[in-house]
């Protein structure tokens, strides 16, 4: 199988990206799995820009074929002024990073404002690095919101806990291994469409 970094060390996202791209035959590794430690400022103005920065910092650290996602996030109900954007976890004026508890109780006063539940808007992207050169795509999927958490929490993905698939009526901490999988994979089929178009371009 083909290496390749996926510039992370949340063990929840490698799992479920290991999972779309394995039948294209690439073995995805974690920064946790290469013993990287590394400080990436994110100060791209787009999901798209957040991801080619992080997806660099990982070629650079690894010199193998390295991807990143990013994530923009965007409620119905919310105000402009609250709208949580690129800075999902930068909920205070410092700009400093919450807890997965911290970011939970945020959204969940904030949704309980505006009626208890909305509709959200998840902007996504990849970027891909082989060889110095950038390939990068972004996608938009909807979402449920509801100020009422569920008692699970996704370790890294707190937002999993107030989220539910509107399909099966389960909050996304209560799907199986299987659901959750098929779930990501409906909404996020893009990343493994674009992969599957690169694929060349990644060495074994």
């Amino acid at each position: 199988m083909k290496k390749i970094l996926f510039a992370t060390t949340n063990p929840h996202k490698k799992e479920r990206f290991q999972a779309y791209f394995r039948s294209l035959g690439l073995n995805v590794l974690s920064f946790s799995d290469l013993n990287i430690n590394i400080n990436i400022k994110e100060e791209g103005r787009t999901p798209e820009e957040n991801a080619k920065i992080k997806a660099m910092a990982g070629f650079k650290a690894s010199k193998i074929p390295t991807f990143a996602v990013d994530y923009g996030l965007y409620i119905d109900k919310f105000s402009d002024d609250m709208q949580p954007g690129l800075n999902i976890r930068r909920i205070h004026k410092d700009e400093r990073a919450v807890s997965d508890e911290e970011l939970l109780d945020h959204f969940v006063r904030e949704l309980e404002k505006v009626g208890g539940k909305s509709k959200g808007n998840w902007i996504s992207a990849i970027a891909l690095v082989t060889d110095n050169k950038f390939f990068s795509e972004s996608f938009s999927g909807w979402s449920f919101f509801t100020a009422r958490k569920s008692p699970k929490m996704t370790p890294g993905e707190p937002l999993n806990s107030i989220q539910v698939d509107p399909k099966s009526g389960k909050y996304f901490t209560d799907l199986t291994k299987k659901e959750w999988i098929n779930l990501q994979e409906a909404r996020e089929k893009g990343y493994i469409k674009f992969m599957k178009k690169h694929l060349k371009r990644i060495n074994p």
